[in-house]
């Protein structure tokens, strides 16, 4: 500012840099969830549904949205555990307020305090300017930390700080700042289990386990998966060179029958594979027999017969198989041994 200057030439001069970080983090935050969502598999903002398992989990969120308390989802991988957190901060009052996903397991240990706390300029190497961290970046919003059971120790103390304090400092940096944030967790782990085993602290167990709401398994969703499956090959189909495909009287009763251990997430990919090949894979078309569907094959079988196909399909590259499937490497390890594959 050249001197001399008029009061409303400084009031404009502030307003104007307020104004330009406020963009710098709406712009931030949204490259961030493009990014964390680019493998994302669920429907935004919606539990699909009419089970009475995801009943029961919808009027949950209903009754916990508004209030303040952090919350914990549990359930296997896949289940929709996203979703829900979404869903929990669109009924919210901070609706309107950034909602900021955070994979801990996809941070590398040595940046996440960096990426969730910030630093200031020269806090490490390669640091050569400052930068405000996601707690910052999601102020007056949601905070999603998902894989929580992956945070490492060291920062699962320093989160217990910020959960009891509500203030954050910036690596580096000897100032604190305050943050207003909902907090919501989610793990795929037994978190109990992971504080008897020393990887996981007890206090900061008990300070998320407030409210626990646990995403139902597909499998037990009864007729939920035939309007996934609807819905799946409605939406992705919009895509180019990309027209639906029917789902038949055998395919529905696969995909009834079928076991799911991807769960929400291997369902989806299904379709997706279905629409690029312009057919369900054999073992979900299943055999005819004049024009009427065959019983379908045991449960057993058929999940068999699908990782295999997925296998063969990747040229026995497991872990690009387990990411098609939407399971873990570690299932397809376990079920080519019981196959003796």
């Amino acid at each position: 500012m050249l001197k001399p200057f008029r009061s409303n030439q400084i009031l404009n001069a502030v307003a104007r840099c307020l104004d330009r970080v406020r963009l710098q983090r709406e712009n931030y935050v949204l490259r961030y969830a493009l990014r964390a969502s680019s493998d994302r598999t669920f429907l935004r903002d919606n539990l699909v549904g009419q089970s009475a398992a995801t009943l029961r989990v919808r009027e949950t969120i209903a009754r916990v949205a508004r209030l303040p308390t952090s919350i914990l989802l549990t359930g296997e991988s896949g289940t929709g555990k996203e979703v829900a957190a979404r869903s929990i901060h669109s009924l919210s009052d901070r609706a309107d307020k950034p909602f900021v996903p955070v994979n801990c397991a996809a941070i590398p240990p040595d940046m996440i305090e960096a990426e969730l706390f910030g630093h200031i300029k020269g806090a490490f190497t390669g640091a050569d300017s400052g930068r405000e961290g996601l707690f910052l970046y999601a102020h007056g919003g949601t905070l999603f930390l998902d894989e929580i059971g992956e945070l490492p120790l060291p920062m699962q103390s320093k989160l217990l700080r910020v959960l009891e304090d509500r203030r954050v400092r910036p690596v580096g940096s000897e100032r604190e700042v305050p943050v207003d944030l909902r907090f919501i967790f989610a793990t795929n782990a037994e978190l109990q289990q992971e504080v008897e085993k020393g990887r996981f602290r007890a206090d900061l167990f008990y300070r998320l386990n407030v409210m626990q709401i646990r995403l139902p398994l597909l499998k037990d969703r009864g007729d939920d998966v035939q309007e996934l499956a609807t819905i799946f090959m409605s939406k992705l189909s919009v895509q180019p060179g990309m027209p639906p495909v029917p789902i038949d009287a055998s395919v529905r009763a696969a995909l009834a029958s079928y076991d799911w251990p991807g769960n929400v997430r291997e369902l989806r990919n299904l379709i997706e594979r279905t629409l690029i090949l312009g057919a369900f894979p054999d073992d979900f078309a299943g055999p005819r027999n004049n024009g009427q569907s065959a019983p379908a094959d045991s449960l057993a079988e058929l999940e068999r017969r699908h990782i295999l196909g997925v296998l063969k399909e990747v040229n026995g590259n497991r872990e690009e198989a387990a990411r098609r499937l939407g399971i873990s490497r570690k299932t397809i390890d376990r079920k080519c041994a019981l196959w003796d594959v």
